[in-house]
Order: C-alpha cells, then structure tokens, then sequence
C-alpha cells in the first residue's frame, strides 16, 4: 500500500516540475518573441530612414538593436546582408553554420516566432525585399528548467524517502513489531493474543496466516482441552456407572484370578463387601461350586471375548444365583484383566416360566384370543380361536381383524366401539362375527389396548368366547320358560296365559272354551318300576296319541308328572268336548310298546268349562282339578265334566287327608287280622293284616277310602313301615303262643320302590324275630305286570331272603305262565270279583277252576278271598282251593280277638260243611 502511494507522489512531483517548466519555457518563448520584436522594429525603423545602406550600415543598425540575441541576420533575396554575430555577409541561408539551421520556410509578410530546440527564431518582412531573422537562445531556461526539475526531483525523492522511511516504519516495522509482541504473548501463555489487521501485502499475509496458525493452535488447544475434559467426564461417568450398573460387575487380573474391583450390585447379590472380596479370587470366596465351574467359564472366551452364556453360581449364604455372563480381556499397563459382567436372570427366567405357564393357558383357554399390533394387524392367536374361527393361525396373521366381520353391526357400532377404546383402553360386549364357513354367530368379546409407559399403544388383544351355545342355552332357557323341557309341549305358565287370551276373546264373541286336564293312570308304577327313562319314553308315546286329536287352535299342555292340560279355546256345545275326550280314552285304550314292554295305561280326565265352571284361569284350573279326583275315584280310564257336588267330595278328600296326616303315629290307626283257613283241614293257617282308621272327628274311615288317599298324597309310605312292623311285632307274640302260620301284608308299589324298603323289611324281621318265611308279601298282579322285568328284581331279592310271596288280586291282569313261572311266587289269591260270581255253571267257576289248575301246576298255593256263603265255599272246596278267606270264615278284628280265637281253633262248622 505505501509503495503505491510514493510512486503516486513522485508521479504528481515530476508533473509539477516539468508543468512548471513548460510554463516558464512558455514565458521565455513570450519574452524572446517580444524582444524580437523591439529589435525588428529598432532594425525596421534604422532601414526605413535610409531606404539604401550599405552592409556596413545594415551591420551597424543590427548592433544597435540585437541586444540580447543570440544571432540577426539580414537577408534579401535569399542572401545574408549582415549578422549580428560573425561575417555571415553573402552567404546563402541554406549554407548558414550549424545551430542556425535548417530554417524554416519565411513567411513574405508579417512577423512569425519559430520555437526550434534551445532557441527561438523571430522572422519578419522588412522594407525593400528585405527580412530579418533574430536568433533567441533559449538553452539556459533549459537548463534552469532542468535544474530545476532535478531539485524538484531531489526535493520529491528525499521526501519520498522519508515517506518510504515512516511508511516502512507503519508498513514494516511496526506490524513486525506486532509480529513479534503477539508471538511473545503467546509464548507467554495468552491463548487469546492476535495480530489482527494489518496493511495489505506480505505482511499483512504473513499476519492473516499467523493469527490463523495460532487459531488452529487454539482449536487444537481447546480441542485438546475438551477431550481432557470428557476423557474426565468419561472416567467419572464409567466410575458411576460401573458403580450403580444393575448388572453383576467385576474386574479380575488374569495372571492370578484376584478381584480387583467390583460394583455395588456384585456386592450386594454375592453378599461380600467389596473389601473383603478384593484381593481374593472367586474360588477363595466359594462362588463356585467347583474349579471345573470356573474353568468352564473361562472356555467360552474366543478372541478375548465372551458372549452372553447362563452360569449359575452361590452367593455368601449358598443361595443358587442364575445369571448370564459377558465379557472381555483388555490389557492396561502391559498386565491383562478380565472384566465381567453378569446380569441376574433368575427374575427373568422366572417371568420366562411365567410368561410360557401363561403362553400355555391361553393356548388351552377355551376362549379365543387375538393379539394386534397397533395398527390392528393380527400378530398371534391361539388354538381356541382357530377352533371358533375355523382359521388357522398362517391364515389370518398380518391381516386385520375385520376379516371375521359379519356385517350385522353398522360403522356407527364400531365407531362407537373404537372411541371407548381410544378413551377408556378397553370395550366389551356382545358382537356377531362370521366364522371362515360363512357361518354367523355371536361372541362375547374384551378388546384391550396395550399401552407403553408414555401411554403409547403397543398393541390390542382381543378375547372373546362363542356365545352359540350360550344363545342356545338362553333360546333353550326361554323355550323352557314356558315350555315343559321333556315334551316340548307348553307348559303350565304358557298355557295360564293362553288361557286368559282366550277367555278374553270368549268374553268379547259370547263363546265357550273347556280345560280339559288328564291325568295317567298307574304311570307311578310304571315311572318307579321300570325307570325314568321308560316313564319319559312312555310320556312322549301319550303325547304322540294325544296330540293328532287335537284342533287347530288347541293347546295341549304338561303340567308335570303324569298330568296334562288341555285348553279348547272355542266351542259351542259340550258334545264337542265330550267328542275330543272319548277320542283320548279310546287312544290311550290301547297298550303301549316301550323298551321292549307292552305297557297298559289309561287316563283319568276332569273337565271345567266356562262359563258355567267359572270366569278365570284359577276357577278353572281348580275346577277341572275337582272334575278329575272324581273321575279317579269313579274307577278311573273315565271323564267327569265338573258339576257344583263336586266340590263337597273335594272339600271331603282335604280333610280327610289333613285328618290321616293327624293321624299318623298316633292310636287312631290300628291293625285287623282276617283268618286264612286252609278248607281241607279247616285250619287257621295264617292271617292278613288289614289297617283300620278310627278319627276322632270323622269316626270310622273305610281303607277303601283313605288308603287310596295315601297312595296319592304319599301317605302310604309312613303307613306301610308301621303296618310291616307291627304285624312282624304281632305274629311273633302269637308264635310264642303256638300259632305257626303266616302273616299277610299288602304292599304298595310305592313302598317296593323306595331304596330303604329292604332295609326297613330286615330290620322288622330282626326287631320282631320273626323268620322270614313266615311273612307274606302280597303285591298286586298290576303291579307285577307293569314292570315285568323290575318286579323280577323285587322277586330275587325278595326271594333272596326267604319271604313268602303272593300275587294278589289274581285274575284282573294279563298274567301268563311264563311271567308265572318266572316270579317264582308262593302263592295266588283269585280277585273277590270272581268269587261273587260262583255258581254252579257260571263263568266264573270255570275262571277260577282254569285258575286253581295253572296254580297247581306250577306248584302255586291257591288262596280265595271274599268267600260269603257257603254256597261259595263249596265250589272253591269242590275246585280244589286250597285257602279261603272272608266273612263267612271270619271278619276282620282285633289281635285280642284273633288270639282267643287261635288259642280255640273254633270255626263256624256249618261254613265247613
């Protein structure tokens, strides 16, 4: 920048000096021309006074006026007349000496200055052709000028250096000087010492590389610094991480196994302090449970390296600790050590099992299970949602569960769903889902959302259980809310509702409806002998027959048990009901075939119509409850339409059955023993027990009414314990008096089913003493052949203990004498309905003679009850009967009575003759 600068001076100086020349070259010039001038007017005017001289004249006037000129010449016509110095007289002006020549051409008039070098030539056109020429030096301006412009050059060159003397003071020495300070500054420990800016060149160059050499010192510096600082940080850090590691840490120098350092975590899952484990080797602290442990350890090392691989090693108490090592071999300070670092897995392998146990449940869950990622595609599912689905996992894996939609639930569904899910995390209720057949059906289903600790969904599992059966259940649990479950029919609830709608619409039209309820006759039996399963069976049978006899409209009901209802809903007259229930008695005439039995069952059937019988269900149904207990008691297989006296029988039968409860336990029930007398010998060669009720409040009640009553309401059971034991109790006693016949006692079918009748049956013969054969058990021939195969049972096990059996009531059955033959019974006793009929030659004698003979040859005792006259004695002695028994040969009385009359063996004679 300063050299520039001086050049720039030295040029503006040497324009001065040589504009100052040229000025007073200029000047000189003027003042020459001017002399000239004076001297051509001086020579002019001398010429113009004498207009002829002579040379020497011309000579003189030149003298006079050159003055100061360097040289004047006069000429004419070419030629020299005088000089002002020299003789220069006649020469030619083209042969005029050096320095005056070569001349320019002469003007012909007027004066004209030519400016030749150093020197000026003034020319001017006197009188008579003559000119004259004046020479004016101008060498020594010249000269002056030079001198001149040489101080001037001096003058700018000394000034210049003394420029360029404090310009290299600013521009050289001065930044050196800065050079230097900023390098002593820096050497001086001041990190922050720049040149800065300095003039443009070398310098400044050299300054810009030194302030950058020094910034990237710094840099490096600072570098430097910061890697110290992290390197510190790093070892801090390190110390505090290796300090408060979760993982198991330890440091152990290779050459001798010895601990060197551990972390708080090792200490506090191995129980040693780290000062009393440092120094020791592992061994020494009884890590191991052997140096082959160890050793093991040391193998999995590959290229100083150990991968992850579980060991098991014991803390300070000899506690078993899981963990997984890793590690490595790194040398500091030429000595090798081995760092290591074990991560205690017992609590992860416990989760591990745990997570498997769980893995494992929902596999065998019986619920589905469906488990998504965020964005709802399927990730897992296990096999109950397979067995649901019919998808197999490979199936629907990746896609989105709406591959099970039904299509019965709307977007709005949904919409909904997923916005309780998004607010709350979890939706349940019920959904339809389609199955991969195309098969719909509805689910139970639980989504829940998964979510991380920043409350970000990781996934969404979906559990749900196949409600099909479930539905199928509740259909089924409506259905038998008002259906009877066995049937299928309506049950008491349907039919009370559909009898009110029709009441309502027979009160709008002015028409008649009937209640019709049907009870099975003797179903108990064949329920209790043969088996549930038989009864059923034998239900579903009278439903099959009862049902196409019904009208449209109609609506046949099971109430339970034996017991039907059936509602006519529009008649006109009675005769339409009467039609439809002959229909049923004539249906149910005819046997059944059940599991292989032939069974015979009739119905007993009460009627209630409104709306004479009444203006409600209640009335009704109460009513055709009276209409039926009188057709039962009419003799059964029968109908009875209600009629007002009915309800006074049915008053009379609540009494009476609230009497006979009373009664129970009591000495209003006592037993009578009828004789059996044996008509060849007219022995006494048993008795019958034959219950007997005296009431307080309704006198004396006859068996045929209350012992019906009790096999209806259950009575009977209580009543045929007491009467078994009681007449085992009274034939003992009369035995110790000598009498060695038998005891009779009916049994009900009742009591023959119930699972404690042979332990009460062996009891009553252990209490009394009796042996067993001289019990005699009298079962119905009804009974037997409802259930052959069950009373086949009874038989053996009856058998079994010796009892003596009867089949009474012989005759009103459908025995054969291959079901005879197969009881193995004792004997038979004829129904009194054929004795009433015995005459001479009346059917009746030939029945029981076809009778006696098949007893007989079975080996069968044949015993006659009812005999009154001795009309009828005769016959049965004349038929060959074995046993009578009835009024003529002795009523029914008291054990007092029957004993005087065993101890007197007295009979009536004329009933023997």
């Amino acid at each position: 920048m300063v050299l520039p600068l001086l050049l720039l001076a030295f040029a503006i100086s040497l324009l001065t000096a040589w504009l100052q020349h040229h000025a007073d070259l200029r000047l000189e010039q003027k003042t020459s021309q001017r002399h000239g001038e004076q001297v051509a007017d001086l020579v002019a005017l001398a010429v113009d006074k004498v207009l002829a001289l002579s040379p020497r004249q011309y000579q003189q006037a030149l003298n006079a006026a050159g003055g100061t000129a360097r040289q004047a010449l006069l000429v004419k016509n070419g030629l020299v007349l005088a000089s002002l110095q020299g003789n220069l007289q006649g020469q030619a002006l083209d042969q005029l000496p050096e320095g005056l020549g070569p001349l320019p051409s002469l003007p012909q008039a007027g004066a004209k200055t030519f400016h030749l070098d150093n020197q000026s030539l003034f020319v001017r056109p006197l009188a008579a052709g003559v000119s004259l020429l004046l020479w004016t030096d101008t060498a020594p301006l010249a000269e002056r000028g030079t001198a001149s412009l040489l101080s001037i050059v001096a003058g700018v060159s000394l000034l210049a250096a003394l420029v360029m003397l404090i310009s290299l003071r600013r521009t050289l020495f001065q930044p050196l000087e800065k050079l230097l300070e900023t390098l002593h500054r820096r050497v001086a420990g001041d990190h922050d010492a720049r040149v800065g800016a300095l003039e443009e060149g070398e310098l400044g160059l050299l300054g810009l590389w030194l302030d950058k050499v020094l910034e990237e010192e710094q840099e490096v510096e600072n570098r430097l610094q910061q890697i110290r600082l992290q390197s510190e940080e790093q070892e801090i850090l390190f110390r505090r991480i290796f300090k408060i590691m979760p993982d198991l840490v330890s440091i152990t120098r290779l050459s001798d196994g010895r601990l060197i350092n551990v972390n708080e975590r090792w200490e506090q899952v191995t129980g040693w302090r780290r000062e009393e484990a440092l120094g020791h080797t592992t061994l020494a602290l009884g890590l191991w449970r052997s140096p082959a442990e160890r050793q093991q350890l040391m193998l999995q090392l590959k290229d100083k390296l150990m991968q992850s691989c579980r060991f098991n090693f014991l803390n300070r108490w000899g506690d078993l600790v899981e963990v997984e090592a890793s590690g490595c071999v790194f040398e500091e300070q030429g000595e090798s050590y081995l760092l290591l670092s074990f991560r205690d897995i017992g609590e992860r392998l416990r989760k591990e099992r745990d997570l498997r146990l769980l893995a494992q449940v929902v596999e065998v869950s019986l619920d589905g299970v469906m488990i998504t990622d965020a964005n709802q595609h399927i990730l897992a599912v296990n096999s109950a949602f397979s067995c649901i689905t019919g998808y197999a996992p490979e199936e629907v894996i990746g896609q989105l569960p709406n591959i099970l939609n039904s299509g019965i639930q709307d977007q709005a569904f949904y919409q909904t769903m997923w916005e309780k899910i998004n607010l709350d995390g979890l939706w349940q209720g019920e959904i339809w889902n389609k199955r991969k057949s195309g098969d719909v059906y509805p689910q139970w289903l639980s989504i829940r959302a998964v979510k991380d600790d920043q409350g970000e969904v990781l996934h969404y599992v979906g559990v749900f259980s196949d409600l099909s059966d479930r539905k199928a259940a509740e259909d089924r649990i409506a259905f038998l809310a008002f259906h009877d479950p066995l049937t299928g029919l309506p049950n008491r609830t349907l039919l009370v509702d559909r009898c009110e709608q029709a009441l309502l619409q027979a009160k709008r039209d002015g028409h008649c409806l009937a209640l019709i309820y049907l009870d099975l006759d003797r179903f108990k039996a064949v329920n209790d002998s043969l088996g549930h399963d038989i009864g059923d069976t034998l239900l579903n049978e009278v439903v099959a027959r009862i049902q196409p006899l019904c009208r449209d409209g109609d609506t046949l009901s099971r109430q339970g048990g034996d017991e039907f209802l059936l509602l006519l809903p529009r008649i006109n007259e009675t005769s339409q009901v009467e039609l439809v229930v002959e229909r049923i008695l004539a249906a149910m005439s005819e046997p059944f075939l059940v599991g292989g039995h032939r069974l015979w069952i009739s119905t007993s059937i009460g009627v209630a119509v409104y709306p004479d019988d009444g203006d409600n269900v209640s009335q009704l149904l109460r009513k055709a409850d009276t209409a039926l207990y009188h057709a039962k008691d009419s003799g059964r297989s029968t109908f009875s339409f209600f009629t007002r006296d009915m309800d006074k029988d049915l008053s009379d039968r609540l009494q009476l059955e609230s009497a006979l409860k009373d009664a129970i336990g009591t000495d209003q029930l006592c037993l009578h023993y009828q004789p059996q007398i044996h008509i060849a010998s007219g022995q006494i060669i048993g008795v019958e027990a034959l219950m007997r009720w005296n009431s307080p409040t309704l006198g004396q009640v006859s068996p045929a009414k209350f012992i019906p009553l009790a096999e209806d309401t259950g009575l009977i059971m209580p009543l045929g314990a007491w009467s078994l034991q009681e007449a085992c109790r009274q034939l003992a006693t009369w035995r110790l008096q000598g009498f060695d016949g038998t005891m009779a006692v009916n049994i009900s079918v009742r009591q023959l089913i119930r699972p404690d009748f042979f332990d009460l049956l062996e009891a009553a013969l252990a209490q009394s003493g009796l042996p067993a054969d001289r019990l005699e058990l009298e079962l119905t021939e009804s009974l037997m052949m409802d259930n052959v195969e069950a009373s086949l049972e009874v038989v053996r096990r009856l058998k079994a203990l010796d009892v003596t059996l009867s089949i009474d009531d012989f005759g009103t059955g459908y025995s054969s004498l291959s079901y005879l033959k197969r009881f193995a019974v004792d004997n038979l006793k004829i129904d009194q309905s054929f004795i009433k009929g015995l005459s001479d030659e009346g059917q009746a004698r030939s029945l029981v003679r076809a009778i006696v003979q098949m007893a007989h040859s079975l080996d069968l005792q044949v015993v006659a009850e009812g005999v009154e006259t001795k009309e009828q004695l005769a016959i049965l002695k004349a038929e060959k009967v074995d046993v009578a028994q009835g009024y003529l040969l002795g009523r029914p009385m008291a054990a007092e009575a029957l004993s005087e009359l065993l101890a007197s063996q007295l009979l009536p004679l004329p009933a023997l003759q």
